[in-house]
């Protein structure tokens, strides 16, 4: 696969490989109820990769990554 063609993904648990389109994506959002009232969860959450061959699931990248900021060495 050369050129335009879309990057393959991997499964890390069966080693499955294969284009995006083969792979299953579920996404989750929490719901709060409060008085009687639903509230959306305000936190981001990436969407969990299924693999159609072991059916586990994965992140792509990882769900904290934006709460890891490089600490700074003091001199």
């Amino acid at each position: 696969m050369k050129g335009k063609d879309k990057k393959n993904i991997k499964c890390p648990f069966c080693g499955f490989e294969g284009n995006p389109k083969d792979f299953y994506l579920m996404y989750e959002v929490v719901l709060y109820e409060k008085e009687g009232i639903v509230e959306k969860e305000l936190r981001e959450r990436p969407p969990l990769v299924i693999c159609p061959k072991c059916n586990q699931g994965f992140f792509l990248k990882s769900p904290y990554e934006r709460f890891f900021r490089p600490q700074k060495k003091d001199d």
